[in-house]
């Protein structure tokens, strides 16, 4: 049986529209849910999210330019600096830290 993309997406959409946050990144403004990561998430990478906050999830044809490491993410009139981007075939993780954090991305 082959996964369908499609409702994989759809999944993902029906996960963020139960509890939208509006993100804007640029000119996108884009429906995202807010998470946290587990402590040992946050460690994944080669040291930790140092000023991590929060990750945003959100399907990535949502966006018409994807962010980039470093981008500043508005979310409820607060900035946040992206510090890691994960992505799958559907959908974009934003890991997000304080706006002036001493690194602009995760080691």
């Amino acid at each position: 049986m082959t996964i369908s993309m499609a409702i994989l997406a759809a999944d993902r959409a029906a996960a963020i529209s139960d509890m939208p946050v509006n993100v804007i990144v640029g000119a996108d403004t884009v429906s995202c849910r807010k998470s946290v990561l587990s402590e040992t998430d946050r460690a994944a990478a080669a040291g930790e999210l140092e000023d991590y906050v929060f990750s945003l999830h959100s399907v990535t044809g949502d966006w018409t330019t994807l962010p980039v490491l470093g981008d500043l993410a508005t979310v409820d009139a607060v900035e946040y600096r992206i510090l890691r981007i994960v992505t799958d075939p559907v959908g974009t993780r934003l890991d997000c830290g304080a706006k002036y954090s001493d690194r602009t991305s995760a080691r």
